[in-house]
């Protein structure tokens, strides 16, 4: 039996089969609310109206009519600019060029004059297989449960369509495209080129772009039928072509210099120099940076609290956009952190002192109906602790402390509106001085746009991956140790 379900505001009609789950029929007709959980309900945040009562996308079954209002979207800002060397202009094949970075939130596209190199516009959107999960691994476990022909479709749709802008806007025939380049996380990348992910889910975890590679074009992106597209390889399983771009973008492997880029997203990359020497690893820490798992935990959008200071003895929010917040997003979450612990709301433990409770949980108001709860307090201890402790390692691995470090790179659009003193404070970034901390922007498009302009950027590829040691932090029976250390503030 069919059942009509009609999406408001759009006043979109479907048709829903009986039993059906109304996030995945939502899914299907590109209505799905954000479900950084992938739909298992642990994250509480697909909330929609159902016949007017609030209830879970995902925990809804279609068993009757319905009308089902969806709350409005908080888009994203799209970080475009970043850090860059200079690039000299010597392309892999003549025309045009376009440029990628695919995030797991945003995806970033730059088209560039293929004569000069020049900048001729740049588009971003958020990555619409956001519906299955806002972490890597929640689309990884659906793509090998059969959703992999889905997730590819759409990312690759969502480039076509900013190629597309991109050339539109500028005035440019795609066809005289000659040049694509395409950086990601290995899972992203690997969802864009259709290679099935099992390798991301099962140990060893090892990656299977290897080498650098041109190919044409069309099979991926048809609207540049004579294009050539450029992929890089990755240094693991979980660090990817994008740390690789921000490595070029920054010239980390030049640098004879103690030096260290952290790109903090979904995931958590890290790539430290020193003397010639260079080491990478990944911390899972994302998630409750990007608000995943925190309760008003939401991406850097309209009504986010985005920092947070004291004044006078008491906490004051920037929300993004003015008027009232609806959330807190990572960098005001590690803002809120350093100044609680400032005014003594939570101790070096990250024990709540307030003694108020919510439902049995103590709790730290922020504003009229945003507070931070004890469990988001942990959360973000095990995220900062994570990222302090690759820190640790990597500087043991390489003959260094944190403190000797003469430049940081913050990658990304976390690091870029984060307050290098609060992460100091709360020891994300452990022992290192604030005034080495320098904020990249986005390095990985950076990197991206140099590998269209230049063919010896994309071969030195090859050469740079082999030389970074990376460090499997999960296999090393010291991390657990560092990890339990720096978890406290």
């Amino acid at each position: 039996m069919a059942y009509r379900v009609t999406v408001l505001p759009q006043r979109t009609v479907l048709t829903a089969e009986a039993g059906e789950n109304l996030l995945a029929l939502l899914r299907r007709h590109g209505l799905a609310p954000d479900a950084p959980c992938g739909g298992h309900g642990t994250c509480g945040k697909c909330r929609v109206t159902v016949n007017g009562e609030s209830c879970l996308a995902c925990g809804t079954e279609v068993r009757q009519d319905l009308e089902v209002h969806l709350n409005a979207a908080a888009e994203a800002s799209v970080l475009r600019d970043g850090i860059a060397a200079k690039a000299v202009l010597q392309p892999v094949k003549e025309g045009d060029l376009l440029a990628f970075d695919i995030g797991t939130t945003t995806v970033v596209g730059y088209l560039l004059d293929g004569k000069t190199g020049q900048e001729l516009g740049c588009a971003g959107c958020l990555n619409p297989q956001k519906d299955f999960g806002a972490d890597v691994i929640s689309r990884l476990r659906h793509a090998v449960n059969g959703g992999m022909e889905e997730l590819t479709d759409r990312i690759r749709d969502a480039v076509q369509a900013l190629a597309a802008k991109l050339c539109r806007a500028a005035s440019v025939d795609p066809a005289q495209v000659g040049t694509v380049s395409i950086v990601g996380n290995p899972a992203m990348q690997q969802l864009y080129l259709g290679i099935e992910p099992s390798n991301l889910v099962e140990i060893p975890f090892a990656p299977v772009l290897t080498e650098p590679k041109a190919e044409a074009a069309a099979p991926y992106l048809p609207l540049c039928p004579d294009a050539v597209l450029l992929t890089v390889p990755d240094i693991s399983g979980y660090v990817g072509a994008d740390t690789v771009a921000c490595v070029l973008a920054t010239e980390l492997d030049r640098r004879k210099d103690n030096v260290l880029l952290v790109d903090i997203g979904t995931n958590g990359e890290l790539v430290m120099g020193s003397g010639g020497r260079m080491a990478a690893c990944s911390t899972a820490a994302g998630p409750a940076l990007e608000g995943a798992k925190i309760r008003f935990g939401m991406r850097g959008a309209k009504g986010a609290i985005d920092h947070v200071t004291v004044r006078d003895g008491k906490l004051c929010c920037s929300v993004i956009g003015g008027g009232k917040a609806v959330g807190i997003c990572g960098s005001g979450l590690i803002d809120a952190a350093a100044a609680a612990l400032e005014l003594g709301l939570i101790n070096c433990r990250g024990r709540i002192q307030c003694t108020d409770e919510l439902d049995g949980e103590r709790y730290i108001p922020l504003t009229d109906g945003v507070y931070l709860t004890q469990t988001d307090i942990r959360e973000l201890q095990m995220a900062k602790g994570a990222i302090a402790a690759g820190i640790e390692m990597m500087a043991e691995k390489l003959g260094i402390t944190p403190a000797e470090l003469d430049r940081v790179w913050l990658a990304g659009a976390f690091g870029t509106f984060m307050d290098p003193a609060s992460a100091c404070k709360i020891g994300l970034l452990p022992d290192i001085r604030e005034e080495c901390i320098i904020a990249a922007g986005n390095a990985a498009g950076s990197g991206s746009k140099l590998l269209a302009c230049s063919r010896a950027e994309l071969e030195r590829t090859k050469e740079l991956v082999g030389k970074i040691e990376f460090l499997e932090l999960a296999a090393d029976p010291d991390f657990t140790m560092c990890f339990a250390e720096n978890m406290g503030f």
